[in-house]
């Protein structure tokens, strides 16, 4: 439970597009802003829901900037130099590819490089430190109605590798909170060479620490290209990630192939029993997890099986420009309540705990 509640703590920050404005670093502003044609907001967010829905193939460099309030020293936390938050905090860079015929991406580093790759029968990770390779064949897992959707949450939660697909979490921002938001074009810009729309969501919670998501939607394409979190009253995104380059052209399926270097260590685990079904309470058994508000407000109280590292809990109570996380004792054992909210908000919640 350590491990994965380590990423969950992260990734509830940077992936705020899988659960629910300035986005000027990675594009050059010396580009004028180019003339398009005007587009209503609702449009041009249900034009870019559309887009991301069907198979699209798409491949570039992407850089992400995350500076949400963690200190330095959490970058070991989870695997060293490589591991998780290591390759979240900062600036980073990576290479992605996407296709109908998988996903392909690199962490590119100082320290070396990471490589998650998965297509319609097998998925892999790669770490040079070490010389590492974890291996998941489709057949040992199966699919629930022959869905390969199983291959991104099991590279990153098996791997520790994130999903930093500009396209794919800009996308699962948009159809995820558009509902709990203000829906505003701002202005028309570059980004990567290409002409884009920037989108900006802003939050109708009066709770949420969010002050927007924005999100920069391709003209000719309508796939986003960029997505920055701001929190309330800042004037740069605490999160941006957005391609620098970027291409539509066909790619060719050996890309999503994968062979390890002589000598790797593999290894092929075997994905926990139930790992794609939410957890369900019976009559009578212990309450594990507590949901509190909607929305952007949303708040999460989780039962922990086994105590925290020490590294992690030396961290909490976490109040950060965007979520906060505290642990509490209730009900004989100990809970994480974490979201999008300050620590006075969960502390609220944690009284209500049984």
């Amino acid at each position: 439970m350590g491990s994965r509640l380590r990423i969950s703590i992260i990734s509830i920050a940077v992936a705020a597009a899988l659960v629910l404005g300035s986005i000027g670093v990675f594009r050059g502003r010396a580009d004028a802003a180019p003339a398009l044609q005007p587009v209503g907001a609702h449009e041009l967010l249900a034009s870019a829901i559309r887009a991301a829905a069907v198979p699209f193939t798409i491949s570039g460099d992407v850089t992400s900037s995350v500076d949400i309030g963690l200190p330095a020293s959490l970058s070991g936390l989870g695997g060293g130099t490589a591991g998780p938050v290591a390759m979240l905090l900062g600036t980073q860079h990576y290479k992605v590819w996407r296709s109908p015929d998988g996903v392909r991406l690199a962490h590119l580093s100082d320290f070396g490089e990471q490589v998650a790759v998965a297509n319609a029968s097998e998925a892999w990770f790669w770490d040079s430190n070490g010389m590492r390779a974890v291996h998941l064949s489709k057949d040992a897992v199966g699919t629930a109605g022959g869905s390969k959707a199983w291959f991104g949450p099991l590279v990153g939660s098996r791997s520790g590798m994130p999903q930093m697909d500009p396209s794919t979490l800009a996308a699962a921002a948009l159809l995820g909170v558009s509902p709990y938001a203000d829906v505003a074009v701002a202005q028309t810009a570059v980004v990567a060479g290409r002409p884009v729309y920037d989108l900006v969501l802003t939050p109708t919670s009066p709770d949420t620490l969010i002050g927007s998501i924005a999100v920069s939607i391709d003209a000719a394409t309508r796939l986003p290209l960029q997505l920055a979190i701001t929190a309330k009253g800042a004037n740069a995104p605490a999160i941006q990630i957005g391609f620098t380059s970027v291409s539509f052209d066909p790619i060719e399926a050996s890309v999503f192939t994968f062979t390890p270097p002589t000598g790797a260590a593999v290894t092929t685990p075997t994905p926990p029993t139930g790992w794609d079904r939410a957890p369900h309470r019976h009559d009578g058994e212990r309450l594990e997890k507590e949901v509190f508000g909607s929305g952007f407000g949303t708040r999460i109280a989780v039962r922990l099986d086994h105590p925290l590292p020490d590294q992690a809990a030396a961290l909490l109570p976490f109040g950060g420009p965007l979520f906060s996380v505290l642990t509490v004792h209730a009900d004989g054992g100990t809970w994480v309540l974490a979201g999008f909210v300050g620590l006075d908000t969960l502390r609220e919640d944690a009284a209500t705990l049984p």
